[in-house]
């Protein structure tokens, strides 16, 4: 039985226990003094902002709503990253507004969550889709007694909420039969409504906003960086010698090398790069590889790749990067707004095409910008990280490893290093990799000893040479043709 199904079942029962404790008319009163107490909440945009201290250093937190619609963004001076809930899934968002699903999932609870927050339940249209309310009578909570009504939807898990008798002001809500309790409190007057400016999860604080507004502009979801595509897509040739995709490309107008990588969150340029583009530093960041530190931010661009042209971004500058014979790295923000297909075997790759038909469907979840798919090792499931930038075909995270070290036999070792370092790796043969459904056959295998990596380790290019490979990341999926070999 499915989750709506399921969740229509448990609203009947609810209504059938519940809905006797008083009549239909009284709640709808409750219904409406409530809207009355509140305001039309569910149909404004609301922008709200909390001033934070972080490690010393100054923050703000930016939260945009609308309905169940909701953007947070986490600032400090220029640069912002966050999330975003559309009202069903939710969303990482990167350095330049890339967005891509945390999961192909919906996320039920956090849908409840805002269904309380936004009163959505009581907009006029709340029942028309599919809204449910039941009737729990007068509940004692904390030794205050209160009005409470059952919300929720077929895509939500129903929640108790505690009405306020004197306000008619949601004070508190909880899960139905859960222990998670989430406190509103601190109401203060916003133009036409009555807002919240401090929500408590289970006694601690959840929410503070310092400002809280509502405006007129309309709500506008975070995306990432939209290309301008010259003419029809066209395959660009990546360097022969080379096993990653790499291309030439310009930035600022100099003409660089490009490395097209699905293992990096954002971009990055090389410091060299940085210096001769005069690039402003805006902030600092976290680089992890094989090793990791800390480097700058720049604002650069534009940046012009095959027939794909986009404005200025942000770039993590990279002091170890021209070493390896490219000053760019192209990752999730190319891949983000626009589908990519590589056809890495014939050393091709071409921006904004058509994804081919007839393909095999891999579903990819997101772990820190970077798609990640299920594969079968062996008689193992196991959720590695495509990762172009890679030139291995299996690169498992050591950890990972040691911990089922019977997946292969070591037959050699090789010296490797990368950003922020330099390991050793480990290297054998597994006898059988299968992904969606395809059995890839025996494969190169290794593990290297300080690569912690995405997920248990990385699908690198030499595996994807295997296929003509489409990346979708906005529907959460990479198409498959496996290359005649």
């Amino acid at each position: 039985m499915g989750f709506a199904a399921r969740t229509g079942m448990l609203f009947a029962l609810l209504l059938t226990e519940l809905g006797a404790s008083r009549s239909q008319n009284d709640v709808v009163r409750l219904l409406e003094r409530m809207s009355t107490a509140a305001g039309p909440v569910w149909s404004a945009h609301l922008v709200s902002v909390s001033r934070l201290t972080f490690d010393g250093e100054p923050a703000v937190v930016e939260t945009q709503s609308e309905g169940l619609r909701v953007a947070l963004r986490h600032c400090t001076g220029e640069l912002c990253d966050g999330t975003y809930f559309d009202g069903e899934r939710l969303f990482t968002v990167n350095l330049n507004g890339t967005t891509l699903p945390e999961s192909p999932q919906t996320q039920p609870y956090l849908r409840s969550l805002r269904l309380v927050a936004s009163l959505a339940f009581l907009s006029p249209s709340f029942l028309a889709h599919g809204g449910r309310f039941g009737d729990a009578g007068t509940t004692t909570l904390y030794g205050t007694a209160y009005r409470t009504i059952v919300v929720g939807d077929a895509d939500s898990i129903p929640m108790r909420v505690f009405v306020d008798p004197n306000t008619g002001l949601v004070r508190y809500a909880r899960e139905f039969g859960g222990s998670d309790t989430f406190e509103f409190r601190d109401y203060r007057r916003v133009g036409a409504f009555t807002l919240p400016f401090e929500v408590m999860h289970d006694g601690q604080l959840f929410e503070r906003y310092d400002n809280r507004a509502a405006v007129s502009s309309a709500f506008h979801p975070p995306h990432g960086l939209e290309p301008s595509l010259q003419g029809a897509p066209a395959a660009i040739p990546t360097d022969a010698k080379a096993i990653e995709p790499i291309v030439d490309c310009s930035v600022g107008g100099i003409a660089v090398r490009c490395m097209i990588d699905t293992g990096n969150s954002g971009l990055s340029m090389s410091s060299e790069l940085a210096s001769r583009l005069g690039a402003p530093v805006v902030g600092t960041y976290q680089v992890r590889g094989l090793g990791g530190y800390t480097t700058q931010v720049v604002r650069a661009g534009p940046l012009r790749v095959g027939n794909a042209a986009y404005s200025n971004a942000y770039y993590v500058v990279l002091s170890d990067l021209r070493r390896y014979g490219y000053d760019v790295v192209l990752g999730a923000d190319i891949f983000g707004t626009s589908a990519v297909e590589m056809d890495l075997g014939s050393h091709l790759v071409t921006l904004g095409a058509p994804l081919t038909a007839h393909a095999i469907d891999v579903p990819i979840s997101f772990q820190h910008s970077v798609p990640v798919v299920r594969v079968g090792l062996g008689n193992l499931d196991v959720d590695l990280a495509v990762d172009t930038g890679d030139e291995s075909n299996v690169n498992l995270a050591y950890d990972f490893y040691a911990k089922h070290p019977g997946l292969f036999t070591v037959t050699s070792r090789r010296f490797v290093s990368g950003i922020g370092g330099s390991s050793v790796e480990l290297i054998g043969e597994i006898g059988d990799v299968t992904i969606g459904g395809y059995r890839a056959g025996p494969q190169h295998i290794g593990t290297t000893w300080t690569l912690h990596g995405t997920a248990s380790g990385h699908l690198g290019a030499g595996f994807w040479q295997q296929f003509v490979v489409g990346f979708d990341y906005a529907n959460g999926e990479i198409h498959l043709i496996p290359r005649k070999t």
